[in-house]
């Protein structure tokens, strides 16, 4: 006898959708996928409550194969003209020059500038590889000089760090872009909660001189976007992907009224999974209620 498959709950929302092109030569794939992680987290933890969807675009998984033109200028239509925001990503290589411009990277971060869509460039900051191009190092050196005039260029530490600043940056752009009000559905009645991750950070210098980062007070941060109070709120949480049984996060169990959230104090391990599967139960008119959603801690 056949069981019928679950029905899983769909949350629908309006919202803006920002298609963002992240640009970098070939030995950036860690980097590459940091930031594509960067872009995921936001919209796991603040999509819904900004109303914007962040979509990442990269040369290797959108450009469509075509005849019939340069391949860069096949990319540049395909992706930098689509796109809204650029991220540029350097580590110890430049890239190939293109006919127009010194690599494909710099001519996607040249035709986006000129367009006038935000632009981030980051250079690493890490060691240069052993095995590294001296060419390529001396090449992106000098494009480094190049377009230090046009703005303030970044740095990262690391991939890790390189999360957190572009996540930083997402924030400043949707500050400057204004992408106005979105017409929005019937509120849906009764509690509803919703969970981000957050975090702060510092700077130290560790014990070659150089400056690193580390996040520090973690927090959960729940908030009721609904049109009842949700009572007795406690949070519990489980690996995301593994069979491990919930456990308790913290031993506080508010009450958020509609439209405020509360913030839970976190303290994770070194081993501690950064995808969780969180539960939110609370009381309502009487009622016991839980949902369940996917965070990402970074």
């Amino acid at each position: 006898m056949s069981v019928p498959a679950a029905t899983v709950p769909i949350v629908a929302f309006d919202a803006h959708a920002l298609l963002v092109l992240i640009a970098s030569p070939g030995d950036t794939v860690e980097e590459r996928d940091a930031a594509e992680r960067a872009l995921h987290g936001w919209n796991a933890d603040r999509a819904q409550r900004e109303q914007v969807v962040l979509l990442p675009r990269r040369w290797e998984t959108h450009a469509v194969p075509r005849l019939g033109g340069r391949a860069q200028s096949i990319i540049n239509e395909q992706l930098v003209d689509e796109s809204d925001i650029v991220i540029a990503l350097f580590d110890s290589r430049l890239g190939m020059a293109t006919g127009e411009a010194v690599s494909g990277t710099a001519e996607e971060i040249q035709r986006a500038h000129e367009a006038g869509k935000p632009v981030h460039v980051w250079f690493s900051d890490e060691p240069i590889p052993r095995n590294a191009d001296l060419t390529q190092v001396a090449a992106l050196r000098e494009f480094k000089e190049t377009v230090e005039p046009l703005g303030l260029l970044g740095t990262y530490a690391s991939p890790d760090d390189l999360v957190f600043k572009v996540r930083q940056a997402i924030e400043s752009d949707l500050a400057i872009l204004e992408l106005g009000p979105i017409t929005r559905r019937k509120p849906t009645t009764g509690a509803v909660l919703r969970a981000r991750y957050d975090y702060e950070r510092e700077s130290y210098i560790d014990n070659r001189g150089k400056t690193k980062y580390r996040t520090r007070r973690e927090r959960i941060v729940v908030q009721n976007i609904g049109t009842a109070t949700a009572s007795e709120v406690e949070l519990s949480a489980a690996p995301l992907g593994e069979g491990d049984a919930p456990s308790t996060l913290a031993d506080e169990t508010p009450t958020i009224i509609p439209q405020a959230d509360f913030s839970w104090r976190i303290f994770p391990s070194a081993g501690d999974s950064r995808s969780i599967k969180l539960t939110m139960s609370w009381h309502e008119d009487g009622r016991e209620r839980s949902e369940t959603q996917d965070l990402s801690l970074s």
